[in-house]
């Protein structure tokens, strides 16, 4: 998907440019002033990898007549590497967005992939995956214009390659059997807790009961006298 591309472009330079030719080449002033106007955004061949632009030659440099702005014009040819997403071709990126509609993946900030929920209803690894996680992802259509700042593409979710994607996460259902068992052990809990507390009595009762005892043996006393 990723490749070579050369492509002629017109390039000119104003006077203020052309006071860092002190400094600098002509060369070089056009190699920086193409990497500006090509890299990290789309052409015609696809989307430019930043970092890549080279000058491969220039032309003379020569003032276009009846304008009058002082800028000089080059015609120079570059060589660059591009990605162009093909059909069918298999890639892996990061999940940056997700939503009732599905999932938004970017792509080394080249391509973002719409993988729609609807393509992938009941799969249960599909509704796990969040966001950051490193998914692959089958391209389907893409389409881009000259200098968009990324190609859009729809693709087919394959699966999830990320670590935490390889521990078990609890599904609905197992989170709900989870809560009902926390909420029965709360209620176990609770009813032992009040039998623990019906079985131990007070102070109040303790004292009635030793009155009631202390009563009982002064009756006795009474009729054996």
């Amino acid at each position: 998907m990723e490749s070579t591309a050369f492509f002629e472009k017109k390039i000119s330079l104003t006077p203020n440019e052309f006071n860092k030719v002190k400094n600098s080449s002509i060369e070089a002033l056009l190699e920086e002033k193409a990497k500006e106007l090509v890299e990290n955004k789309c052409s015609e061949n696809g989307f430019v990898v930043p970092g890549t632009v080279k000058l491969l030659s220039r032309s003379m440099g020569y003032f276009e007549a009846a304008r009058f702005t002082g800028d000089a014009v080059y015609y120079v040819k570059l060589e660059c590497k591009i990605i162009y997403p093909a059909d069918g071709i298999t890639v892996t990126g990061e999940v940056i967005r997700k939503n009732k509609m599905g999932l938004y993946v970017d792509y080394r900030k080249a391509i973002r992939i719409q993988i729609p929920r609807d393509l992938h209803l009941g799969s249960e690894e599909f509704d796990l995956v969040e966001i950051g996680d490193q998914v692959e992802v089958t391209l389907k259509r893409s389409k881009f214009q000259i200098s968009d700042p990324y190609i859009l593409a729809s693709g087919v979710f394959i699966r999830n390659k990320s670590e935490q994607a390889n521990t078990p996460r609890n599904t609905p259902s197992e989170q709900l059997e989870r809560v009902t068992e926390e909420e029965q052990e709360g209620e176990s809990e609770e009813e032992q807790e009040e039998a623990l507390e019906g079985e131990e009595s007070s102070p109040e009762d303790e004292e009635e009961q030793e009155e009631a005892s202390d009563e009982e043996q002064e009756e006795e006393e009474e009729e054996e006298e």
